[in-house]
Order: structure tokens, then C-alpha cells, then sequence
């Protein structure tokens, strides 16, 4: 018969062992779920990335555009050379869907800037990733559609058709090619402060809420 000084294991300590190892289980598998949720906030990619612009700005990077006359112009002259909040939003021209309730969003934006006298200190940006199709006759034509006015909106579109991805890669804008040459995509309302930092992504819909937080935007 073995000699051992070990002495045999009882059911309350076996029961013990499981016990702790699956309270250790439980309290890795939540601090994942916290950590992936931020803290429990955000349960969608798109909910995570706005808390986390909201907490800290982000630098934007600079690209090329042609705006509605075909005139060259960079991304960051026009987000960061007046001093002005910037509220941005991206859609193609020939969108009969979510770019039309876009569309009519800062119909009402531009009204209220107007009204109120604020087009000093907000402005709207409209951007095309479409630049195969919208060149500067199309955002002409898209221009005089909504009746835009230059003095509180402005639409440009990209110069080089390669830098779409990278472009909506830092606002967090998601297409996918549709038949006939046409775009799925989601929107948002993209505020931007005057040292051109994306500081705040708000859903289209909430136009009093977005108007709010731009004229609260430090300066």
C-alpha cells in the first residue's frame, strides 16, 4: 500500500476549487464586456466611436477637394480657416434616400443660421464621395436643388476618387456598393471645432440637438 502524507481531497473543497474558478471566469468575461462596451455606455461599434470622439477630439487628416466652381481646395482650409464651427455631413448627388433627409436637415440648419444671424459662427459642409459623378456641374445642380447659401453652406466633393476610404475611415462613414452605381451608407452629423478636431457625432435627426452643441463649442 503507498505511503502518502497527502491527504485525500474532501466534496467542500472540491466544491470550493469550482467555485473560485468560475467567479475568476465571471469577472474576466465582464471586465471584457466593459472594456469592449466602454464601461457598460456603448453596446454598437457606432455608439462606442461617438463616446469616444465626445471624451477626446480627434485630429483630422487633410485632403483634396474641388467645391462647385472646380476650384481646388484642402479639407482643413475649410474646416479650420474661419473660425467657424463646422457641421459636416457626406452624400452623393444622385441619392434619393437617406442624402435627401440629409438634405432637407440643413435645409432647416441653414434656415435657423440664417434667422438667427449665426453663420458666423457655424457653418454646414457638405462632401461628396462621389467625385466620378459629381463633378462641379452636379454639385451645381445639387446646390441650386436646396437652395443653398454660400454664406452658411458649402458642398465640395473629393479630388482623387483614392482617398474616399481614408476619408470616411476618419469619420466613421460605412458604404457599400449598390446596383446601378448607387451607395448604401449611414449618415451622421459630424461637428467640428475651429482647430478643425472632430469633437461630436450626432444623430441627422436631432437638429435642435445638434445646433446646440456647435454654438457650445469652444471657440
Amino acid at each position: 500500500m503507498p505511503n502518502s502524507s497527502r491527504r485525500p481531497e474532501t466534496p467542500t473543497a472540491g466544491l470550493l476549487q469550482t467555485f473560485a474558478a468560475s467567479l475568476c471566469a465571471l469577472l474576466l468575461g465582464l471586465a471584457a464586456i466593459l472594456l469592449a462596451t466602454d464601461g457598460g455606455h456603448a453596446f454598437t461599434t457606432e455608439a462606442l466611436r461617438r463616446g469616444q470622439v465626445a471624451r477626446a477630439p480627434q485630429p483630422l487628416p487633410d485632403f483634396s477637394l474641388r467645391d462647385r466652381t472646380d476650384q481646388p481646395v484642402m479639407l482643413g482650409q475649410l474646416l479650420a480657416g474661419d473660425g467657424r464651427v463646422q457641421i459636416v455631413d457626406f452624400v452623393y448627388t444622385r441619392c434619393q434616400t437617406v442624402c435627401s433627409a440629409l438634405g432637407s436637415v440643413y435645409q432647416r440648419l441653414q434656415q435657423q443660421l440664417l434667422a438667427r444671424g449665426l453663420q458666423d459662427k457655424v457653418g454646414l459642409l457638405t462632401i461628396s464621395f462621389d467625385p466620378v459623378n459629381d463633378d462641379a456641374a452636379a454639385l451645381q445642380a445639387y446646390a441650386a436643388r436646396l437652395r443653398m447659401d454660400p454664406a452658411a453652406w458649402q458642398v465640395v466633393t473629393l479630388a482623387n476618387v483614392a482617398d474616399r476610404r481614408r476619408l470616411l475611415d476618419a469619420f466613421g462613414i460605412m458604404i457599400v456598393p449598390a446596383p446601378l452605381g448607387e451607395f448604401e451608407h449611414n449618415a451622421a452629423l459630424h461637428i467640428i471645432d475651429p482647430a478643425g478636431r472632430l469633437v461630436r457625432i450626432v444623430d441627422y435627426a436631432a437638429i435642435d440637438q445638434v445646433l446646440d452643441i456647435a454654438l457650445a463649442t469652444p471657440r
